[in-house]
């Protein structure tokens, strides 16, 4: 007999929220300049299964926060389905069930119809017992692979931003550093809205060890953009020295902690849009 667990939360709930579920966990905050959160989060376990789905409201458009909370509850849905899918079909399938409850949104004849980002992951058990890591994004919330330095699977940033700065980048015409620092760096070119349809990037990977998934919103990945920093940031998850408060805290408190600091991190560093932070140990 299957069971699941499920988390998720808003802006509509509040400014600020955690969400545990043991193995899994995250933190959704309003940050300090917005009016309100228009992030959303959703996790979830199945049987040997995680999920977690991130969104960003896209604030040019009228309550972009309604179709963060439709595309990850949409999109938790089918990532927990009791279904022989493969990984990267489940994905591609709950980014389509995403795009799908984004467009039921639209009221007729508006032209500023909600519209979100999303990350998507599934993370599952092979019959070997290998864990497999599916992903699939649209826009330019990401998804990082964090491990030790010493690791054999190196931390390392899994999506691709669908952004000006991406495809400048990828053309040849600017320098990450140069793109990054261009006013139209983070207008994005790919997005969930009632009128757009644009494809998901997807990545599969299956680690050669242990370590943790992270989703996350810009809010926090403008302050910490690089795999290696938000690795050391999340001791609690990938081990601490023994004797450390990390090492003696309780094991299914790590995935809450590491959200948790990373969300005050970005807090202290100026918080100058909405947070939301999931992680996902791999053991």
């Amino acid at each position: 007999m299957c069971s699941d667990k499920r988390a998720g939360s808003t802006g509509l709930t509040g400014d600020h929220a955690e969400f545990d579920l043991g193995v899994i966990a995250g933190v959704t905050d309003r940050g300090h300049l917005h009016a309100h959160n228009e992030d959303a989060i959703a996790l979830g376990t199945r049987d040997r299964v995680s999920a977690a789905v991130v969104c960003d409201g896209v604030s040019s458009t009228r309550n972009p926060e309604r179709a963060s909370l439709a595309a990850t509850d949409a999109a938790l849905g089918v990532l927990l389905a009791a279904t022989e899918t493969a990984p990267e079909q489940r994905v591609r399938d709950a980014i389509a069930a995403a795009t799908d409850a984004v467009h039921a949104l639209a009221p007729p004849g508006s032209n500023d119809d909600p519209s979100c980002t999303i990350v998507a992951a599934l993370v599952s058990e092979t019959e070997s017992g290998r864990p497999t890591i599916a992903v699939a994004w649209i826009g330019d919330s990401r998804a990082y692979w964090l491990a030790g330095p010493d690791a054999a699977e190196p931390a390392r940033r899994l999506t691709e931003d669908h952004s000006w700065a991406s495809e400048v980048v990828a053309a040849g015409l600017l320098d990450e550093e140069a793109a990054q620092a261009h006013p139209r760096a983070h207008i994005i070119t790919r997005w969930l809205g009632p009128r757009d349809d644009h494809k998901p990037g997807v990545t599969i990977l299956s680690p050669a060890g242990p370590g943790a998934l992270l989703l996350c919103s810009d809010g926090l990945w403008n302050y910490y953009p690089e795999a290696t920093d938000l690795a050391d940031l999340a001791s609690p998850v990938l081990g601490a020295e023994p004797g450390s408060p990390e090492a003696n805290a309780a094991p299914n408190t790590a995935a809450l902690r590491t959200a948790s600091a990373m969300t005050t991190l970005a807090l202290d560093a100026g918080g100058r849009d909405n947070i939301t932070v999931a992680v996902l140990p791999v053991p």
